[in-house]
């Protein structure tokens, strides 16, 4: 398919590159405006930080082959402030009125994300999102399109192993109070109900909680074999940080920032044993994602993380999408967003679905000796 797609690309680039010089006056010599919503400030900043650092890494390989057509691509970086939907429309609308833009990646967090669907909808604009609650793409917007695995099928895929491979009984619940948390949890019940399993105990926490005593204390109290966390980067790591101080016995488990750097450096040694279901994760021997390693690491000194390389998969499919459509405009760039198929990225092979997901499948991880191992592949719908 792929060799398929590499044919199709020589005929069509033809087809393609004459349409974009026939698009206006000097168009080949202008450059295509790419927006970046993103967390550059606060809380989120890192996050940001490796967000940037994997788009701006894919359009310098474009680019340094000659661009699209004969365009440079130009980014334009936005502060979304992470999960704040104020900052976060503002940013898309910015983007979109002033900077002319023909396609966004980002807002990344769905709190974020879900209240500027109707902006990408208003403007017909395509944006490509690494938010993963479910409520995302249940909204039908044909404007989104989620380059990550989608925490529906994920909360699915990891509540089947909590419960067949570790065998947990007296399952706990928690979640951050936002929308990426309540639509996650959500699927993690539905999950545990096709099972027959009704949670003991059930909390919740802001991405601001600083103390999970009570929480810890309740769960121990309801007798629990694991806990089935779905949250942000810094409440899992004080979470687990604060199970160890209290010596609490059970399993936890949870959503991808559980195995993430964030998670990792404040847990500290507490991080051992933690189950998570993600996308990519470090030191996976995978061929693929060592030779992604050591590109990176060659121009950024470090190794990369999920968000990095889930968003210059995404900055490739985008490319992709723009090497292939009939016009560089944003209805045109959103029709041949539907028409990725068995696209090979580091992370996975993309394929879009009517909704907008285009990942199906994900790793489950546990952390051994402070770092995560992959111990499973996973995949659903």
């Amino acid at each position: 398919m792929k060799k398929a797609r590499k044919c199709l690309l020589g005929l069509v680039g033809a087809v393609c590159l004459g349409s974009i010089a026939g698009c206006g006056t000097n168009q080949s010599s202008k450059e295509i405006n790419i927006g970046v919503s993103a967390p550059l400030t606060g809380q989120f900043a890192q996050d940001g930080k490796y967000m940037k650092q994997g788009i701006q890494l894919a359009v310098n390989d474009v680019n340094a082959k000659g661009g699209i057509g004969g365009r440079q691509i130009k980014l334009f970086f936005e502060d979304d402030q992470g999960p704040n939907p104020t900052v976060a429309s503002n940013a898309v609308t910015k983007l979109v009125t002033q900077d002319n833009v023909v396609a966004v990646i980002g807002p990344h967090f769905s709190p974020a994300m879900l209240p500027a669907e109707s902006l990408f909808s208003k403007y017909k604009v395509p944006a490509l999102t690494g938010a993963t609650g479910p409520v995302i793409t249940a909204q039908g917007n044909p404007w989104i399109f989620r380059i990550r695995l989608n925490d529906s099928i994920g909360a699915k895929l990891l509540v089947q192993y909590a419960v067949n491979d570790l065998h947990l009984k007296r399952v706990g619940l928690d979640y951050v109070n936002t929308s990426f948390g309540q639509s996650g949890i959500q699927a993690v019940k539905q999950a545990l109900a096709a099972d027959g399993i009704t949670p003991v105990d059930i909390q919740t926490h802001d991405d601001s909680t600083k103390d999970f005593t009570s929480q810890i204390l309740s769960f121990e109290k309801a007798k629990v074999d694991g806990v089935i966390v779905w949250t942000d980067d810094q409440p899992s790591g004080l979470l687990a940080q604060q199970m160890k101080q209290l010596g609490a016995n059970f399993k936890l488990i949870g959503s991808t920032s559980f195995s993430q750097p964030p998670f990792l450096n404040l847990a500290g040694s507490a991080s051992n044993g933690a189950y998570a279901i993600t996308d990519f994760t470090q030191n996976n021997p995978d061929p693929r994602i060592q030779a992604w390693e050591s590109k990176f690491n060659s121009v950024y000194h470090t190794k990369p993380e999920l968000y990095a390389t889930a968003y210059y998969d995404a900055m490739n499919i985008l490319i992709d999408a723009l090497q292939h459509s009939s016009k560089v405009d944003a209805p045109s760039i959103q029709k041949a967003l539907e028409n990725i198929k068995n696209y090979q990225g580091v992370i996975t092979n993309y394929s879009y679905s009517s909704g907008g997901d285009m990942v199906h499948a994900g790793l489950i991880t546990q952390v051994q000796n402070g770092q995560p191992v992959v111990i499973k592949k996973v995949s659903g719908s």
